[in-house]
């Protein structure tokens, strides 16, 4: 998985303890036709789609780390059975991501929040995995 090869000593951590709350982690799934996704949690898979964040965004690395954290945010959610309740402040620019995810996904505006929120906290994501998943 070419993902694995940008991911910080963090988000590796990160990975592990997806794939031990046995998460299918995929990379470029069909779903990642949809050029719009650059990552995404159905079920037990966890998927990044390197090749649009690859053709999309720059600097690479930054953005595969970010979604990696910001999907792991919905696998801490998901082990919790609920939004974590972190509080969450905003700016313009991730509610606006915040909304173009509601139009590709089932979530809601409270779980993707809290995901955009913490994709740039990866301490706190593993923290919030450790705790609801183990």
């Amino acid at each position: 998985m070419e993902f694995l090869l940008y991911l910080t000593p963090l988000g590796k951590e990160i990975i592990n303890s997806v794939m031990l709350a046995n998460y299918n982690v995929r990379e470029n799934a069909p779903i990642c036709r949809n050029k719009e996704i650059v990552g995404y949690i159905k079920s037990k898979d966890f998927v990044i789609c390197t090749n649009n964040i690859k053709n999309t965004v720059s600097p690479v690395s930054y953005h595969v780390n970010e979604t990696v954290y910001h999907e792991a945010t919905h696998v801490a959610q998901y082990c919790k059975g609920s939004k974590l309740n972190v509080v969450t402040y905003l700016d313009k620019n991730k509610e606006g991501n915040v909304a173009r995810s509601l139009k590709v996904s089932n979530s809601s505006s409270s779980y993707e929040s809290e995901a955009y929120y913490l994709e740039d906290k990866p301490k706190e994501v593993l923290h919030y995995l450790k705790k609801f998943c183990f």
